[in-house]
């Protein structure tokens, strides 16, 4: 492995450049004018139930507003036409007091009426010459100005209604107080108003109830939808859905069943392929060793023909026997590496067919130690992997226990294949309430990865493999990208383990150097912890 001094973590998005140049194209610059709206800026989330909700209420409202304004309106109209009414009636009520008036000098008889207020109406009763002959105390000393012909008229502090009396000499004049005329037209608005006003949210309330009401069968069939997945592909049941649902409904059992089959037929392929693959090449390997084997036993023989430079019959005598055996040994080697190819191939296919996304409970313990025994024995005197898990005995965890096998597995194998020689592979397992300093990965989660869980089980695998250079780092996921190409290996266990890891809902970040070293290599995952136990 290249070393790399700066402290790199794998959750960095990778670089457009290394791309480029890992696939040999030359990099473009894209034109802003060729790309999609949707590429330029992503579609905000939005929820069904907000848009009817705001967009019913919207309207409600809107349409309250109108009839507000309408039913304001018809009644400052009707309200206007009731006080002109009123003081017609009262013009003709004062008949009485013209014929009951004598010739006087303006201004002499004032009325003194009890309980007069700045809102009650005033009159006046005047000549053609426009002289008072009598009024009301709140009546004004002059004459209203207005023409003495019939009709209404408005001046600034009083609405005047003027009426000629049954003397063809005399005017009655009677004037409301706009004060009063103001007050009661807002009082009739507000009356007929507030009620509409009122209802406002009451209205909305019984909107909402009835869009949520109306989404219940949309609502159950998400529900339905969202339990679906590799481990439950079952048809979504009868929910008693409307109409518009239905069709919705045969589509996604419909698209389920074909999903069905198509995982089907390509577990079975992995399975047959695993099957057809690994019997020939162990075959061809048993031949290659039993060809080994018996070029070894014929060495003595081979010797004595050394002496001589061809068989009897003039053909060219067989190899040395060492070149021979070499070229079996490299042979083998190939076999070997051929082998343990199609095993990383036929897991990947596995993984990506989605076999790890059940989520059944498990000890993570336990499947721990069986794979590391497998990958050191432990009764070697320095053991190349040390696990180290404190004071748990159990670990419940969900996801596949045989998934997760795999995971750990691959893992392991390319922290011993790249840790340098003498030394060991360190693991520890922790639980979120005591994660040590370097289980608390850098900035959020990966696309595609889950968060760090609330309760969850963090497991470490580290070496000390020279430090990688982060753009290599960063792609170290890909199929076939390996950290050191001159040591042996496939470039898939990494692939493998973070498609396993994402199926899984594990987090899993990369790390190197080592947080608070200078060197080594370290992976960290997040199981999400099983519910129970502590």
């Amino acid at each position: 492995m290249t070393s790399a001094p700066p402290l790199t973590s794998a959750h960095h998005p990778k670089p457009m450049a290394a791309e480029l140049h890992s696939s040999g194209a030359t990099p473009e610059t894209p034109d802003p004018h060729t790309l999609p709206a949707s590429a330029a800026k992503p579609a905000r989330p939005w929820r069904l139930a907000t848009r009817l909700i705001r967009g019913v209420t919207g309207v409600v409202v809107g349409c309250l507003a109108i009839v507000t304004l309408m039913t304001a309106g018809f009644t400052k109209y009707e309200i206007t036409e009731r006080l002109d009414d009123s003081l017609q009636e009262v013009g003709e009520r004062l008949q009485f007091a013209v014929l009951a008036l004598k010739q006087q000098a303006p201004g002499q008889d004032v009325a003194h009426l009890s309980d007069i207020k700045p809102t009650s109406l005033a009159y006046q009763i005047t000549d053609t010459a426009g002289h008072v002959l009598l009024r009301s105390s709140n009546a004004p000393a002059r004459r209203f100005d207005v023409p003495l012909s019939g009709g209404f008229y408005m001046l600034p502090q009083f609405r005047v209604y003027v009426t000629p009396a049954a003397q063809t000499d005399r005017f009655i004049l009677v004037g409301e107080p706009r004060l009063h005329r103001t007050q009661a037209t807002h009082r009739a608005i507000l009356i007929a108003v507030v009620p509409i006003i009122g209802s406002v949210p009451c209205i909305w309330l019984l909107v909402i109830w009835i869009v949520r009401r109306g989404l219940r069968p949309l609502v159950r069939l998400q529900d339905e939808i969202r339990e679906r997945g590799s481990g439950n592909l079952t048809p979504v049941p009868e929910l008693a859905l409307p109409v518009e649902l239905s069709a919705i409904q045969v589509a996604v059992n419909s698209l389920l069943e074909r999903l069905q089959k198509a995982l089907s037929a390509e577990r079975a392929f992995a399975a047959n392929a695993a099957h057809e693959l690994r019997n020939p090449i162990a075959a061809l390997l048993a031949q290659a060793q039993m060809l080994r084997a018996a070029a070894q036993d014929t060495s003595p023989a081979s010797a004595a023909a050394e002496h001589t430079n061809a068989t009897p019959d003039n053909t060219p005598r067989p190899a040395n026997t060492a070149d021979t055996t070499q070229r079996l040994d490299t042979l083998i080697s190939q076999i070997h590496r051929l082998s343990r190819t199609v095993e990383k191939l036929l897991q990947l296919s596995r993984a990506v067919a989605g076999t790890a996304l059940r989520r059944d409970r498990f000890d993570l313990l336990p499947v721990l130690h069986v794979v590391a025994d497998e990958l050191d024995r432990p009764d070697h005197a320095s053991p190349r992997i040390v696990i180290e898990t404190g004071a748990l005995n159990t670990l419940d965890v969900l996801g596949d226990l045989d998934a997760a096998g795999i995971l750990l597995r691959n893992l392991l194998e390319n922290a011993l294949r790249y840790s340098p020689q003498g030394s060991a592979v360190q693991v520890h397992v922790t639980v979120t309430a005591a994660l040590p300093p370097c289980c608390h990965a850098e900035g959020p989660a990966p696309s595609g990865q889950a968060a760090v869980f609330e309760h969850g089980a963090c497991v470490t695998i580290q070496n000390l493999c020279a430090p990688l250079a982060p753009d290599l780092l960063n792609r170290l996921t890909d199929p076939f990208v390996r950290g050191n190409a001159s040591t042996e290996g496939s470039g898939l266990g990494l692939a493998i383990a973070r498609t396993i890891a994402r199926q899984m809902a594990i987090r899993m970040d990369l790390f190197s150097p080592i947080p608070g070293q200078n060197t080594g290599f370290m992976v960290q995952l997040t199981f999400q912890k099983a519910a129970g136990r502590l």
